[in-house]
C-alpha cells in the first residue's frame, strides 16, 4: 500500500514539473515558435503560458479552435507553427508533405503520463507502445517482422471467409430482433447505439481471426463476460488518461486500495489468463502436428493469427525456446487494441453517411445482394468464395473508403525528426514534433477535388458493359474534363492517411478494410439504415479517436430487389 507521504511526493513532482514549464514559457524572449532563419512561418494562434496550444490540439477535430491553429493561421503551403507545453511544433495540410515526414521518420514522442496507462494493458514492448528512438529501433524492428507476417495480402484473404461468416451471422441477430417487433406487419425496427453492436460485430471477427475463438457477442448481440474484460481494460486505459484525471492519485496509482484499481486486476488477469491458455493449447497443437507427417493427421490446419505468429516465433527462436507467451499475449492485445475502438467508431460513421444518403444506401444493397448470389458469368458468390470481395464488393468498399475520408477514427497523426530535414524550403530542426490533423488533410482542396462532399464514385467508375463498378486509377484517368462540371475526378488513395505511411503504418490495414466492407456489405444487403428524425451527429474526443457523441441507429428488414 502506498502511505500519504509517497501520495504528497508524486503530487509534488507534478506540481513542481508544472512549475518549471510555466517559469520557461515566462523566460521566452522571442514571439516566434521557431526563428526567422528557418523559414517556417510564425505563430499568431494565442497560447497558455503553462500548456500552449495543447487544450486546442486535443480538442475536437471539429472544433473550431483546432481548425484555428492547424488551418487558420497556416501559410500557403499549409505549415503552421504551435507550442505542445514548451515544446515548439508544427503542422502540415499538404498530403505530399505529409507523405514525407511519415516516410522520413518512425519516431514519435507521447505523454509518459498518458502511455504508461496502456502499457500496462498491452505491455512495455508492443509495437504502438514503442517510440523508436535511437535505443528501441531495434525492438520495434523485431516485433515489428514478428506481426507483420500475419497480416501479408495472402494471410488476410484466408481470413475472408471467417469474416464472411461472422458478419453474416450479426446481420442474421439484427433480423431476428427486427422480427420480434414486427407483429405481423413485416416492418418490425431495432434501435441499437452503434458503437455497441460494432464493437460486439469487431470483437467476435478479433476473436476469430486471431485464435479461432468466439466470444458469442454477435449471436447474442450482448456483452459476454470475457468481452466485458476485454473492453473494460481498454476502457479503463482511457478513462485513465483524461486530463481531468491526470493529477488524481486514485486514478495514476494502481497501488491504492480503490474499487476501480480492484476492477481493473481482475479483468486485466481474465483476459491475460485465457490469451495464455490459447497460446499454450496451439502451441502444443502444433508440436503434436510437427511429430505426424502431414499425410498421416486427420487435424485441420487451423490458419488464423496466433498459429501464424507461434510457427514464426518458433521459428526465429530454433532451439532456445520460451514458452511464457507473453510475447505472443502483448501481439494479440496490440492487434485488438489497433482495431477494436477504430472499426467500431468507422462503421458507425458508415452508417450515418448511408442513413443520410439513400441512394448510396440502395446502390450498395444492390451490389451486395449480386455478391451474395452466383452471377450471371458464373461468378462463385462470396458464400462460396468471399476471398473476392474486392471486386465484387467495389462500391462497397468505395463507401467504406470515402468514410474513412471524411471520418477518419484517428484523427491526429505525428512524428519527431532525428536530424534536420528540409520541407517545401524551410527547415525543420532537429527533434522537433510535427503534426498531421488528418481530418483537416483528407477536406484540404489541394489535395481532394470537392473535399467537403461525400462522394464514392472518386474511387470507383461503373463499368457501361457489365454494369459493375470497377476501382479507378488516379495515374490514367483524367483530373478533369472540359465542359463537364458533374465530373468527378478520380482520388489518389495514398493521399489517405487514417492507416498512416511509411514503415510505421497500419499492419492491418488490410484486414480492417475486409472486416469494415463486409460487415456494411451484409448489414445493407438484408436491412435498411436509418438514424431518428431531426438526429444531429455530433463528434467528441477520446484520446486519439473521434468517435460521435451518440449514434441512435434503426434498422428494418430490406425488401428484396427482384
Amino acid at each position: 500500500m502506498f502511505s500519504f507521504p509517497l501520495i504528497l511526493l508524486f503530487s509534488i513532482v507534478l506540481i513542481a514539473g508544472t512549475l518549471r514549464k510555466l517559469l520557461r514559457r515566462c523566460m521566452q524572449q522571442q514571439p516566434d515558435v521557431f526563428p526567422a532563419s528557418t523559414g517556417l512561418p510564425p505563430c499568431s494562434v494565442p497560447y497558455h503560458p503553462i500548456y500552449g496550444h495543447m487544450c486546442d490540439i486535443v480538442s475536437s477535430p471539429d472544433s473550431a479552435r483546432f481548425k484555428s491553429v492547424f488551418v487558420d493561421h497556416a501559410n500557403s503551403s499549409g505549415l503552421s507553427t504551435l507550442w505542445y507545453l514548451n515544446a515548439p511544433c508544427i503542422g502540415v495540410l499538404k498530403a505530399e508533405h505529409a507523405k514525407f515526414v511519415l516516410r522520413n521518420s518512425i519516431e514519435r514522442t507521447g505523454a509518459t503520463m498518458i502511455l504508461r496507462h496502456f502499457k500496462k494493458v498491452l505491455g512495455q514492448d508492443s509495437i504502438v507502445m514503442i517510440d523508436c528512438g535511437e535505443s528501441s529501433k531495434e525492438l520495434w524492428r523485431t516485433h515489428r517482422n514478428l506481426i507483420k507476417v500475419g497480416f501479408t495480402k495472402n494471410a488476410v484473404n484466408n481470413m475472408a471467409n471467417k469474416v464472411w461468416q461472422v458478419a453474416n451471422g450479426f446481420t442474421s441477430s439484427l433480423l431476428r430482433e427486427c422480427a420480434k417487433n414486427d407483429l405481423g406487419t413485416k416492418q418490425g425496427s431495432y434501435c441499437a447505439e452503434a458503437a455497441d453492436i460494432f464493437k460486439w460485430a469487431t470483437l467476435d471477427i478479433f476473436g476469430k481471426v486471431a485464435f479461432n475463438y468466439n466470444f458469442g457477442c454477435t449471436d447474442s448481440l450482448s456483452t459476454t463476460p470475457l468481452a466485458h474484460s476485454l473492453n473494460y481494460t481498454l476502457e479503463d486505459s482511457n478513462t485513465r488518461c483524461k486530463a481531468a484525471n491526470l493529477l488524481n492519485p486514485t486514478y495514476q496509482l494502481y497501488c491504492l486500495p480503490t474499487k476501480r484499481n480492484r476492477d481493473y486486476k481482475h479483468h486485466r488477469q481474465n483476459v491475460q489468463d485465457l490469451l495464455k491458455e490459447i497460446c499454450q493449447q496451439r502451441a502444443q497443437e502444433i508440436n503434436n502436428q510437427n511429430k505426424v507427417p502431414e499425410d498421416h493427421t486427420n487435424q485441420p490446419k487451423k490458419d488464423d493469427l496466433l498459429t501464424i505468429l507461434l510457427k514464426s516465433k518458433l521459428e526465429s527462436q530454433g532451439a532456445k525456446r520460451d514458452d511464457t507467451y507473453d510475447e505472443l499475449v502483448e501481439m494479440l492485445l496490440t492487434v485488438f487494441f489497433a482495431g477494436y475502438d477504430t472499426s467500431s467508431v468507422l462503421l458507425s460513421m458508415v452508417m450515418w453517411s448511408i442513413a443520410t444518403n439513400p441512394s448510396i444506401q440502395q446502390e450498395c444493397a444492390m451490389e451486395a445482394q449480386d455478391a451474395s448470389s452466383t452471377s450471371s458469368q458464373k461468378e462463385p458468390s462470396l458464400h462460396e468464395d468471399a476471398s473476392q470481395w474486392e471486386s465484387r464488393l467495389a462500391f462497397c468498399r468505395a463507401v467504406i473508403l470515402e468514410t474513412l475520408r471524411l471520418h477518419p477514427p484517428v484523427t491526429l497523426n505525428s512524428r519527431v525528426f532525428n536530424k534536420d530535414v528540409k520541407l517545401d524550403g524551410c527547415t525543420i530542426p532537429k527533434r522537433t514534433r510535427v503534426y498531421l490533423p488528418i481530418t483537416q488533410i483528407h477536406t484540404d482542396e489541394r489535395n481532394f477535388a470537392r473535399p467537403t462532399e461525400f462522394l464514392p464514385e472518386r474511387w470507383v467508375r461503373k463499368n457501361a458493359t457489365t454494369d459493375r463498378w470497377l476501382a479507378r486509377d488516379f495515374k490514367t484517368e483524367p483530373s478533369f474534363v472540359e465542359n463537364d462540371l458533374a465530373y468527378i475526378p478520380p482520388a489518389n488513395p495514398q493521399y489517405v492517411l487514417t492507416f498512416s505511411d511509411g514503415a510505421r503504418n497500419c499492419i492491418g490495414h488490410r484486414l480492417a478494410l475486409q472486416e469494415s466492407t463486409m460487415i456494411f456489405a451484409c448489414v445493407v444487403r438484408d436491412l435498411t439504415v436509418n438514424v431518428p428524425k431531426g438526429f444531429v451527429m455530433q463528434k467528441r474526443k477520446k484520446f486519439a479517436l473521434a468517435p460521435p457523441v451518440e449514434m441512435p441507429l434503426i434498422f428494418r428488414r430490406r425488401e428484396k430487389q427482384s
